[in-house]
């Protein structure tokens, strides 16, 4: 081999030295934030062009977890061409403009361990980017189609398919509020299944004699205020039509009449997201002159399910009901030919969901946890009725002291999903907890 010239030998060696420099600083292309490895930071130009390239250099090996942003002063703009999502600004940031977790991606096509943008999103209400796209490195700060902080909500927009009727649908779920009758849940079912009782069955469940047992209704709390003889429910609350308010925006928002005996009306605000599949039920209990009421929330379900939910450990069982109680969750398993002698029910302290499974769906209801103590005598915050043909499915709100024009809010979340073929149906199933369990978390 001939020997190099001193010239070529010098020429070489510069030209490794910029190839070093150039490694060092290649596996921060993907972003900067808190991983860079671009070294120490005396290769300034040399970050900048690892950075635009998208984070697709080879070289990387040069530093370890070295901070970003030293291995050039363009360091921070890197990623305005790379791939690795369609969130948030720029990687230099360090953060998604939405998601909890808005970063540049998990690690570019560069060496090293670069490419992590920034550790936090500034986001979190669109969710729309944060956990890195698959190309990584180079990403305009986030990748990836979910971030971390949540899915993107998708509310459902309402339709009129009659006159006093008002329909959200979303995938399998059809939900109908009856406007003329309460402006009850009238219809509430998943792929065709009747989740609640429909009004064409409410004359076969109870032979005519009381046809509004049927749907989904919110009354006051106790029963033992209504006006005499306190059954049935006060018809403004019950069953008048509600004709103040209509679809406004993605809600349904109405207002029922008022019921001069208890001096109060009923404000109901119903909403859905399609992404979540959670439908919520807003109400609201106006006072017209001083009172003390609590809100209650009554759903005419299917016989022959399992009601179950988590508890504090008291539990009023008033009716010839079989329970089960187990690791902090009571279990009921219907059955439809016992029914209420009196009307007495069953009613506990509740921890915040219950569920209701039958015909291999699950209804939940989510709330917001009360104390025992803040029930009426007689009430409690998960309450089971069995009626004829209907199981009351019930939930309430605290017992509260209303002031003249003085108003409660209190609102109940529901989802109703297919149990996979996976989950035992069963009392004590822990598939089946599990399963539940996950659904309410999300």
């Amino acid at each position: 081999m001939r020997p190099l010239s001193g010239l070529c030998a010098k020429r070489l060696l510069a030209a490794a030295a910029l190839l070093a420099a150039l490694g060092c600083t290649s596996g921060g292309g993907g972003s900067s934030g808190t991983a860079g490895s671009g070294g120490t930071g005396t290769q300034g130009q040399a970050g900048a062009n690892a950075g635009s390239s998208g984070g697709t250099s080879s070289a990387g090996t040069g530093g370890t977890e070295a901070t970003a942003g030293r291995g050039g002063s363009q360091a921070g703009t890197a990623g305005t061409t790379g791939s690795g999502g369609v969130a948030g600004t720029t990687a230099g940031a360090g953060a998604g403009t939405s998601g909890s977790a808005g970063a540049g991606g998990t690690g570019g096509t560069g060496g090293g361990t670069a490419g992590r943008g920034g550790t936090v999103g500034t986001g979190g209400v669109s969710g729309a980017s944060g956990r890195g796209g698959a190309s990584g490195g180079a990403g305009t700060a986030a990748g990836g189609s979910s971030g971390a902080g949540g899915a993107v909500a998708s509310p459902v927009t309402p339709t009129m398919p009659g006159a006093g009727r008002y329909r959200f649908a979303f995938g399998d779920v059809v939900l109908e509020i009856d406007a003329m009758t309460g402006a009850r849940v009238g219809t509430l079912t998943l792929a065709g299944a009747n989740i609640i009782v429909p009004a064409s069955l409410a004359a076969r469940v109870d032979g005519g004699m009381d046809n509004t047992t049927w749907g989904s209704v919110f009354w006051t709390s106790p029963r033992s205020a209504w006006p005499p003889p306190m059954w049935p429910p006060p018809v403004a609350i019950d069953n008048a039509p509600y004709t103040t308010g209509g679809i406004s925006g993605n809600h349904v928002v109405l207002t029922g009449p008022t019921e001069t005996t208890l001096g109060v009306n009923m404000k109901k605000d119903v909403s859905a997201d399609a992404t979540s599949g959670w439908i919520k039920l807003a109400y609201t209990i106006n006072a017209t002159k001083s009172l003390k009421a609590g809100p209650w929330e009554i759903s005419r379900v299917p016989r022959g399910g399992i009601v179950f939910f988590p508890y504090t450990g008291t539990v009023t069982n008033q009716v010839p009901l079989t329970i089960t109680q187990s690791g902090g969750i009571l279990w009921f398993n219907d059955n439809s030919n016992v029914q209420s002698p009196n009307g007495d029910k069953l009613f506990a302290d509740g921890m915040g969901w219950t569920a209701y499974v039958a015909g291999g769906n699950l209804f939940l209801k989510r709330f917001a946890d009360q104390p025992g103590t803040a029930f009426p005598t007689g009430e409690g915050e998960v309450d089971v009725y069995p009626g004829n043909g209907f199981l009351e499915f019930e939930v309430e709100g605290p017992y509260t002291q209303l002031a003249a024009s003085g108003n409660l809010p209190w609102s109940v979340e529901w989802k109703v999903v297919k149990v996979p073929s996976s989950v035992t149906v069963a009392v004590g199933s822990t598939t089946l907890l599990d399963f539940a369990k996950q659904q309410v978390a999300q």
